[in-house]
């Protein structure tokens, strides 16, 4: 990644360098969510991930953050005079900034959470909160406030900066950022639920897999 012709080995821009270390409840949290499966994460369709029910982008492509895979990473942003319209290739998801507004109230949790955006000068700032518990980035709570920033830094190219908070998961808040570089091709449509043999073959092997078991212990059980 090149940003102001620096090459850059990391998105992390931490002044370690590093991602800080997750808290006690963090681990609490996420040792709970791996106990609960019961024959790990094949026991139905809401132990799975977000993408690959087809619900969000895999990873954190969707945002926030916006963070790139190792495909579809492409985004189409447009302007108006109230909003600003994010549409991200990866599962086709659409973010909807509302300019110069309030949040909702805390008890309305939606997909890539409520985003806020005001423009500093020439940088856009979107603060969004009230994410889905099932979206927590990287073990984030559902509490969590994420700040992103998109200033352009080159005809062709903006610089994209994010901010996590969210004293529940890590000890201090952290950040990155990336370059986003203008692309001349067009932003297809990603259908994700057309030919998703993923869900339902996973699942089909693990009832299988339980059959089998079931089978081979079924002798020593007559004993």
């Amino acid at each position: 990644m090149t940003i102001n012709g620096e090459k850059r080995t990391s998105m992390v821009t931490t002044p370690n360098g590093k991602v800080p270390a997750a808290s006690a409840a963090a681990r609490e949290r996420m040792a709970a969510r791996r106990s609960g499966a019961r024959g790990g994460f094949n026991d139905g369709p809401e132990m799975r991930s977000l993408g690959e029910r087809c619900i969000l982008s895999f990873g954190s492509s969707a945002g926030p953050p916006m963070i790139p895979l190792l495909y579809n990473n492409n985004y189409q942003i447009v302007q108006s005079k109230d909003a600003v319209m994010i549409q991200v290739e990866m599962v086709h998801d659409v973010r909807v900034v509302r300019l110069n507004s309030q949040h909702k109230p805390e008890s309305i949790r939606q997909w890539m959470g409520d985003s806020i955006g005001r423009w500093e000068g020439d940088t856009l700032v979107v603060e969004t909160t009230n994410l889905r518990r099932e979206q927590g980035f990287r073990g984030a709570s559902e509490n969590a406030k994420y700040i992103e920033r998109f200033t352009r830094i080159a005809p062709n190219q903006i610089l994209y900066q994010f901010s996590v908070d969210d004293p529940s998961t890590w000890e201090k808040p952290w950040g990155g950022e990336v370059a986003m570089n203008q692309s001349r091709d067009n932003l297809y449509e990603y259908a994700c639920h057309e030919g998703n043999y993923a869900l339902p073959g996973i699942l089909a092997g693990a009832r299988e897999e339980e059959r089998a078991k079931a089978k081979a212990a079924a002798p020593a059980e007559k004993k």
